[in-house]
């Protein structure tokens, strides 16, 4: 077995509740309950429909059931569903500099204790897991660098978190996370481009190829024992590394360190939808002469470079754009799921704004990433007044971090009456007293959509 294989396995093994600290377990929650905000938000979205579909089709003598419709699967299907209801709105967790999302992995870890009888303290146990490899991998490998998509990072940490659920041995556990890298190494190409459905699809998928690998590590199967660090392994693929330091107990655990969003977008956006909003009651959409957008190299090479960006046809490719982003958010006064309707994505206005918007990146601003999302916004209008907007931290950011209650509000907000209230009143105990939970499975109970 090769090293890094060896210590993630043994990190992964080894790792104990008592290990946790309560800064760790509450973050966590906090992230649960914020994810199972977007599945509630995202249930009706076109592409969960079609996966909800699609895990209709199959049925097992061991299964898991899908939020919303509590309808039963297998349980790589409902890792899958699940996953998808997640990720799509592009609202839950992110690293905020390019690494995706952990909370990716909640769809694959609640579809096995559906049908894996887990107490609240190992379910918390797995998911802490689950962000300090996905984190650490991030950290060590930019692996979007070399045209990999950061999924490589979900489906690892997931199988992880899995194999911690399931009780495996050492031996099957090193298996579980060579299988789940060894055939799931996706692709950057769902992130450039006129962006389609898969965008918002592919962390399901990891979620069922996490799930798939786990269960053929638990019967038995092999994988490759020099998965990283073999001849045409992780490191011939994406780049030797060195994976950072693993906490030990009572540590410093990673699940601390990850961004929460407030608006449906990739993470880079949450900067200049807040600076606009922040000058809009100045501004008459009407008398704009020009938006000018500053950033750093990420947030303008992944959402403010390509021409796709000033033509956004799908909702996929218009929550990856600065212009579109920013031109709703001065048009409309905020920016949620229904700015992505197609009767305000197409609207002459919004159209005719978004042509105004400039995007420039600045290297300057690069030196204050990654612990800054720096946005620098000027709108010139046409009398030749300019008005200035800063932001460095949005809401949500660690350095300007969100409530308790603004999480709890984002979940009522998402809400918009899928889960009667006496369910969502439930939903959110559970949640915050995870650790009391003999079965883990209630969360799932609960989510049953009343529409």
């Amino acid at each position: 077995m090769d090293a890094t294989l060896q210590k993630l396995t043994d990190f992964t093994f080894n790792l104990e509740y008592a290990d946790l600290t309560p800064e760790a377990i509450h973050e966590c929650k906090r992230r649960l309950i914020d994810s199972l905000a977007c599945a509630i938000g995202g249930f009706s979205a076109e592409p969960c429909v079609i996966a909800r579909a699609v895990a209709g089709k199959a049925s097992s003598k061991k299964t898991a059931r899908v939020f919303g419709t509590l309808d039963r699967t297998t349980p790589e299907l409902a890792a899958f569903a699940n996953g998808v209801m997640i990720r799509y709105l592009d609202l839950n967790d992110a690293t905020g500099s390019g690494g995706g999302h952990p909370s990716d992995a909640f769809g694959a870890l609640l579809a096995v204790t559906d049908h894996h009888r887990t107490d609240g303290k190992t379910f918390l146990l797995a998911s802490i897991i689950v962000y300090e490899l996905y984190l650490g991998f991030f950290a060590g490998n930019r692996i979007r660098n070399r045209g990999w998509d950061h999924l490589v990072y979900t489906v690892l940490a997931a199988a992880a978190g899995l194999a911690k659920i399931m009780g495996l041995d050492h031996a099957r556990m090193a298996n579980a996370l060579s299988l789940a890298l060894t055939p799931n190494m996706a692709l950057e190409v769902a992130r450039r481009g006129q962006l389609t459905m898969w965008k918002g699809a592919a962390a399901g998928n990891a979620c069922r190829n996490a799930v798939f690998a786990v269960d053929l590590a638990a019967a038995g199967m092999t994988g490759p024992d020099k998965v990283f660090e073999g001849e045409q392994g992780v490191w011939n693929a994406a780049g030797k590394f060195d994976w950072p330091a693993l906490p030990g107990p009572q540590g410093h655990f990673r699940v601390a360190d990850i961004q929460i969003k407030f608006y449906p977008c990739e993470y880079h956006g949450q900067a200049p939808i807040e600076a606009m909003l922040a000058i809009r009651p100045q501004i008459n959409a009407d008398e704009v002469e020009a938006i000018v957008v500053t950033t750093y190299w990420f947030a303008w090479s992944e959402i403010g470079s390509e021409p796709e960006k000033w033509n956004p046809t799908t909702r996929e490719t218009a929550d990856h754009s600065i212009p579109f982003l920013v031109s709703a958010a001065l048009l409309y006064g905020w920016v949620d799921a229904g700015t992505y309707a197609k009767e305000r994505m197409f609207d002459p206005k919004l159209r005719a704004l978004i042509q105004k918007v400039q995007v420039i990146y600045d290297k300057e601003l690069d030196k204050l990433q990654p612990q800054s999302v720096p946005c620098r916004m000027e709108v010139v209008l046409k009398n030749g007044k300019r008005i200035a907007s800063n932001i460095d931290h949005p809401l949500g950011h660690v350095r300007n971090p969100a409530s308790d209650k603004d999480i709890e509000r984002k979940l009522r907000g998402l809400n918009e009456g899928f889960l009667s209230p006496r369910r969502l009143s439930r939903l959110l105990k559970l949640c915050w007293k995870l650790e009391e939970l003999e079965d883990v499975s209630e969360l799932v109970s609960v989510m049953r959509v009343q529409k």
